[in-house]
């Protein structure tokens, strides 16, 4: 006999709408949705009782940095980030190609994925790189299943250059040609780093101040700069973690005028402005850099206009000793943890608070990433036919986040969420019809996660 599981008792959320019913579940794909009048003669098999509860689509994080496979994988691996995913709702990470060796490549391709099979509790897809010396290689790992190829406009570092002007737009025709994306990081290289190096040197003290360093027209400057090479190109562009409201009113203009360009932001953005920085420092630093609070209220609103099409948490922590080592806070490196924090700080702060619904929800943090990197109808809902990818959500259980609770490698009360209050709560997560985490416990394997390949390539 199939494999039969049946959740019975909770709300589904559904493309463009929320459903009561039963969600059948066969050898790990979603069979039906049983209306319950229907009785009981549907239910043999595993029933798994989530009255009470919300069915969600298992989220897409289509902004990772793992650090792993890399020397640095201290900070985070496929292991331990992987059930820290698991935590906080994510069924499929979408992993940037900043590993060492970054994934340029085959070889650096085929290293990823080995150490990901062997490690990683949830299913996983690959960015592939955008650097001045990889164009020649986007066909080969276009055939590898690469969803997208991710540029920096703004300066990167020595493993992983910058992607100027040319090669960017040599880069665009390439992906023009294979109908696939092309994300970039968007901030003025020259301006940004001129910025942060001046507020270095005259030392300022008001952490603040990074916003000024890193000032929002040198975001939109580059915004503006991707659009029009891809508009003339022909290309896919996805904008990487936008902070700015000029960003999303430039871009839903572009979306209207017929471009293909899609919006991720973060939710660091949505739930914190820039004093925060006064508040933690050098732990919550990141880049672009953390906003007006005027800027984050503004930002909401395109969240719920459908300008924005995806949120991504940008999980890549570092210690907490190496996050204060430069004694220099514009010196300091940017980045942190977001896995586990991202889902119930968006239930909290949209739903609840900025009433939120919860297709849009859904939308946001799986089905669009899921249609822009061509993994639907594979992943991202939970229709008929596509991989049980689900999360049991108590909408309405009031808790506090705990940083050194956390399931990822870098467990810390510095957590950018540590000591927030959340209403909103992943109660389990399953991947492929099998339990994988449950009330803070997982449950799952390392090695069960599958790579998942851009259109089943």
């Amino acid at each position: 006999m199939k494999k039969r599981t049946v959740f019975t008792g909770g709300k589904i959320v559904l493309p463009g709408a929320v459903t009561e019913g039963d969600l059948l579940v066969e050898e790990g794909k979603v069979a039906g949705i049983i209306q319950r009048e229907s009785g009981t003669d549907f239910l043999e098999g595993e029933v798994i009782d989530v009255h009470g509860k919300v069915l969600f689509p298992g989220l897409i994080d289509p902004h990772v940095h793992m650090w792993d496979p890399s020397p640095l994988n201290y900070r985070e691996d496929w292991y331990c980030g992987s059930q820290c995913a698991a935590e906080g709702g994510i069924t499929t990470i979408v992993d940037m190609p900043l590993s060492v060796p970054p994934v340029v490549d085959e070889e650096g391709f085929s290293l990823k994925l080995d150490i990901a099979e062997k490690n990683s509790f949830v299913d996983f897809a690959f960015w592939g790189g955008l650097t001045p010396g990889c164009i020649s290689q986007m066909e080969n790992l276009d055939k590898l299943g690469c969803v997208a190829y991710k540029g920096f406009m703004s300066f990167a570092n020595p493993d992983y250059p910058q992607i100027t002007d040319g090669y960017l737009v040599e880069g665009m025709k390439k992906a023009a040609a294979l109908h696939t994306v092309i994300g970039v990081h968007a901030e003025n290289a020259e301006v940004a780093d001129f910025g942060s190096r001046r507020m270095a040197e005259s030392g300022e003290c008001d952490e603040a101040k990074h916003d000024e360093a890193r000032p929002w027209w040198a975001e939109l400057e580059a915004i503006q700069r991707a659009c029009l090479f891809s508009k003339v190109m022909g290309n896919q562009l996805y904008i990487c973690h936008m902070t700015i409201a000029e960003g999303a009113a430039y871009l839903k203009q572009a979306k209207s005028e017929g471009l293909p360009v899609y919006v991720e932001t973060c939710p660091q953005y949505l739930l914190f402005d820039k004093g925060i920085l006064r508040e933690k420092g050098a732990y919550a630093k990141c880049n672009p850099p953390m906003r007006s609070r005027e800027n984050v209220e503004k930002l909401w609103s395109y969240v719920l206009d459908g300008t924005i099409d995806t949120i991504g948490s940008d999980h890549g922590p570092y210690r907490d000793d190496e996050k204060v080592k430069e004694g220099n806070f514009f010196r300091e490196l940017c980045g942190f943890g977001g896995f586990d924090g991202m889902f119930p700080a968006l239930l909290t702060e949209g739903v609840h608070r900025r009433g939120m619904r919860l297709e849009r929800l859904a939308e946001l943090t799986s089905e669009n990433a899921a249609r822009i990197m061509g993994l639907f109808p594979k992943k991202g809902n939970l229709l008929p036919g596509a991989d049980a990818d689900i999360v049991v959500v108590d909408l309405d259980e009031e808790w506090r986040f705990d940083g050194k609770k956390s399931l990822s490698k870098t467990k810390s009360d510095k957590n950018i969420y540590h000591g927030m209050s959340m209403k909103g709560r992943v109660k389990q997560t399953w991947v492929r019809g099998k339990l994988v985490y449950q009330n803070g416990e997982i449950k799952g394997q390392a090695g069960f996660g599958r790579y998942v390949a851009r259109y089943g390539k």
